[in-house]
C-alpha cells in the first residue's frame, strides 16, 4: 500500500550560511506546518560547516538533504530542491527567515481553495517590526532618458507590520522569491526559477526590493493565466545574521543586483503592465491598468477546466474542447425576437463558444424551437423551466450549467453584431482587474447608450454597416464606470466564483445589474465598458410578453435596491446616491455572496447538451 506524499514540500538553499540556516531550521520545527510536510535542504559547496551541521539532520530523518556540487547558483539550486520535492505545493525558504505561527496555513489553503491561484506569500518584517515585503508592485523607472528598468518594489515598505493597508488580502502580479509558495504544476509548467537570475546566495539587498527571480517568476505564471496573491495572515520575520565569513562564497560578486534587473527589465519591459511608473520628475503615478487589487476567496468550487479553455484532462482525442464562453440566454414567449437573436448569434458567434438558452415556461411555441436547435447544433443547450421563475433565476440557472471560462448573460430581445463577442472576452482577458464587461448599445440607459444610431431600429436595415464602422472607430477603447446593464454582461469565471450569480430576490427583473455591479467592485474588480462593441437592444420585449407594466416593475424594484443596501426609503429613483457608504468594508460573503440555483429545471433540462453535466459545490 502506497503512502501518500506531503501536501507541502519546504525548500531551502544555501552555500556557507550556517548561521542563519540554524535560525530558519529551528523555527521550523517550533512553528511546524499543520499539514502533511517535507523539509528539503540543497546544500551547493558549502565550505563552514553547514554539510555535516545538515547531515547529521538528515540522518535523524529531520530533513532531506541534497548535495549540490555544480556550483550553478541559487536558482539552479532551488530548482533542484523543487525536482527532488513531493507536495502538491513548493515552499521556498531563505536561510534568515524566521517562520511565525501558522505561518503555512493561509498560504496553502490559499493554493487548495482557488484554482486560478499559482503562487502566493505572505508579509515579510524586519527586526524592528517595519515591513520588509507585503507584497510587490511592478515598478518602471523612468528616471534617465532611454534607460528604463522594470523592478518589484515592496508595498507599504518601512511602515509598521500592522499598518491597515498591510492587512488585507492582495492579488498582485509579483511576489518575493526569498518567501515563495508556489502551486508544483504551475512551476513546473512555467519553468521554475530562471537559472541566469539572482545566483548569488546571502546577497544583501535594499529594503523594498523585490528580489529579480521572485519578479521573473511570478510575471511568467501570470502569463500562463495563474494569479498571484499577497496573504497578510502569515508572517515570517528577515534575521540580519553575521557569518563566519561573509565573503565566502566565490560567486558573490559575479553578477550584481544591477546585472539581475537587466535581464529582467530585457524580458519583461514591453510585456508586462506596470502598476506604477517613476518618471523623471520623482514620485510615483499609479497606471490605470495595473493588476494590484483586493483579492476575495472563492466560495463556489468550479471544475478546474471550467477555468482553462481546451480539453479536459483524461477525455479521449477526439472529445470536445471546453468552451472559451458561455453565452447565456433567459426567454419568455416573444419568439419572433428570440429568432432574432438566435440567428444573430448563430452568424456573429465563433463555434469555440458554447450557448446556452433557459426558457422560463413560455407558451408560444419558444420552448419547441429551442429544442430543435439543440438538435441541429452541437453548442446548444436548453434548459426549461415550467413557470416563469423570474429573470435572476434564469441567469442562475444558466450560469451553473454553463462551462466556459467567461460567462456572458444575453437578453433574448438582442442582436448582436460581428466580432462581438471575441472583442468582449479580448477586454476581459487584457485587464486582470477586470471582472464585468459590456457593449454599447442603441436602447438602455446610462454610459452605454449611444444617442443616436445611424440604422433603421425596427427593421434594422443599415445595423451591419453601423456596427463595423462604430468598432472601426473606438477599436480598443475601454471605459470604466460603476455600473453595466445586464441586457449583455460578460462575467469572469473567477469573479462568479467569488460572489455568485444574481440575487433572486429581484424575482421578474430590473436592479440585479445594479446590484451585481456593487458587488463586483467590492471583491475589487472593475466594470468596463467595451466602446468598441455595438449590438442591437430592441428592449423589454419579455416583459411586454408578460403583460407587466414597465414603469410600475421598475419601481417595485427600487424599492427592493434601496431595502437591500441600506438608501433611504424616500431616495427618489435617478437620485444621487453616495456610493462611498454602500462599498465601505469591502466584500463580506455572508452579506454579498448570492449562491447559483443550480441546473434543475422541470422539464427537459439539458436538451441538446455536449457532454456529461458538472457538479458545481460549494465550498
Amino acid at each position: 500500500m502506497s503512502v501518500p506524499g506531503p501536501l507541502l514540500s519546504v525548500v531551502i538553499v544555501c552555500r556557507n550560511q550556517l548561521n542563519a540556516l540554524k535560525f530558519t531550521l529551528a523555527t521550523l520545527r517550533e512553528q511546524a506546518p499543520a499539514v502533511a510536510h517535507e523539509v528539503i535542504v540543497v546544500d551547493q559547496g558549502s565550505s563552514d560547516g553547514s554539510a555535516q551541521f545538515l547531515s547529521g539532520l538528515a540522518e535523524r530523518a529531520e530533513l532531506r538533504l541534497v548535495t549540490d556540487e555544480t556550483r550553478e547558483g541559487r536558482a539552479a539550486a532551488r530548482n533542484r530542491g523543487a525536482r527532488a520535492s513531493r507536495g502538491r505545493a513548493i515552499m521556498f525558504l531563505d536561510p534568515g527567515l524566521v517562520v511565525g505561527p501558522l505561518w503555512a496555513e493561509s498560504l496553502v489553503d490559499t493554493l487548495e481553495r482557488d484554482p486560478l491561484v499559482g503562487a502566493v506569500a505572505g508579509k515579510l518584517i524586519l527586526q524592528d517590526g517595519r515591513i520588509d515585503h507585503a507584497g510587490l508592485a511592478l515598478l518602471r523607472w523612468e528616471r534617465q532618458p532611454r534607460r528604463f528598468r522594470l523592478t518589484g518594489r515592496s508595498l507599504h515598505a518601512g511602515r509598521p507590520a500592522d499598518f491597515p493597508a498591510s492587512m488585507r488580502p492582495l492579488a498582485v502580479q509579483c511576489l518575493a522569491g526569498e518567501a515563495l509558495c508556489v502551486r508544483a504544476s504551475a512551476f513546473f509548467a512555467a519553468g521554475g526559477f530562471d537559472e541566469c537570475i539572482g545566483r548569488e546566495f546571502g546577497r544583501s539587498k535594499p529594503m523594498a526590493d523585490g528580489e529579480p527571480a521572485g519578479v521573473d517568476l511570478s510575471l511568467r505564471l501570470g502569463a500562463r493565466g495563474w494569479l498571484c496573491v499577497y496573504r497578510p495572515e502569515s508572517v515570517m520575520t528577515r534575521l540580519r545574521v553575521a557569518e563566519n565569513d561573509p565573503d565566502a562564497d566565490p560567486h558573490r560578486d559575479e553578477l550584481t543586483a544591477a546585472d539581475d534587473q537587466v535581464l529582467v527589465t530585457a524580458a519583461w519591459l514591453e510585456r508586462a503592465r506596470p502598476d506604477f511608473v517613476a518618471p523623471a520628475a520623482g514620485g510615483a503615478i499609479a497606471q490605470e491598468n495595473g493588476g494590484i487589487r483586493p483579492w476575495v476567496e472563492p466560495t463556489i468550487a468550479f471544475p478546474f477546466g471550467h477555468y482553462h479553455h481546451g480539453r479536459n484532462a483524461g477525455a479521449p482525442a477526439g472529445a470536445m474542447l471546453a468552451p472559451v464562453a458561455s453565452v447565456i440566454v433567459p426567454t419568455f414567449n416573444a419568439l419572433d425576437y428570440t429568432r432574432l437573436c438566435v440567428e444573430s448569434l448563430l452568424t456573429h458567434t465563433d463555434t469555440r463558444h458554447e450557448l446556452v438558452f433557459v426558457d422560463n415556461g413560455s407558451s408560444d411555441g419558444t420552448p419547441e424551437y429551442l429544442e430543435g436547435l439543440a438538435r441541429d447544433h452541437k453548442r446548444v443547450r436548453v434548459i426549461r423551466n415550467d413557470t416563469n421563475r423570474g429573470f435572476a433565476r434564469a441567469c442562475n440557472q444558466g450560469l451553473a450549467a454553463a462551462q466556459g471560462r467567461h460567462l456572458v448573460l444575453l437578453n433574448s430581445d438582442t442582436v448582436v453584431t460581428h466580432g462581438w463577442l471575441e472583442k468582449l472576452v479580448a477586454v476581459a482577458e487584457g485587464r486582470p482587474r477586470a471582472g464585468l464587461v459590456g457593449p454599447v448599445t442603441n436602447n438602455i440607459s446610462g454610459l452605454q447608450r449611444l444617442e443616436s444610431v445611424g440604422y433603421d431600429q425596427e427593421s434594422l436595415s443599415g445595423l451591419v454597416e453601423f456596427a463595423a464602422a462604430e468598432s472601426a472607430r473606438h477599436e480598443g477603447e475601454v471605459e470604466r464606470t460603476m455600473r453595466l446593464t445586464g441586457m449583455c454582461l460578460l462575467i469572469k469565471r473567477e469573479l462568479l466564483a467569488r460572489v455568485g450569480g444574481l440575487d433572486e430576490i429581484f424575482g421578474l427583473g430590473n436592479y440585479e445589474d445594479n446590484d451585481y455591479c456593487l458587488r463586483t467592485h467590492l471583491a475589487g474588480y472593475e466594470c468596463l465598458v467595451a466602446r468598441g462593441v455595438f449590438i442591437h437592444h430592441f428592449g423589454s420585449r419579455s416583459f411586454a410578453a408578460a403583460g407587466i407594466d414597465y414603469a410600475e416593475q421598475i419601481k417595485r424594484q427600487w424599492a427592493v435596491f434601496k431595502a437591500k443596501w441600506g438608501i433611504p426609503a424616500m431616495t427618489p429613483m435617478n437620485a444621487q446616491v453616495e456610493l462611498g457608504a454602500l462599498l465601505a468594508g469591502g466584500f463580506d460573503p455572508e452579506r454579498h455572496f448570492q449562491a447559483l440555483s443550480g441546473g434543475e429545471s422541470a422539464g427537459a433540462a439539458g436538451v441538446g447538451a455536449p457532454g456529461s453535466s458538472v457538479a458545481v459545490g460549494v465550498i
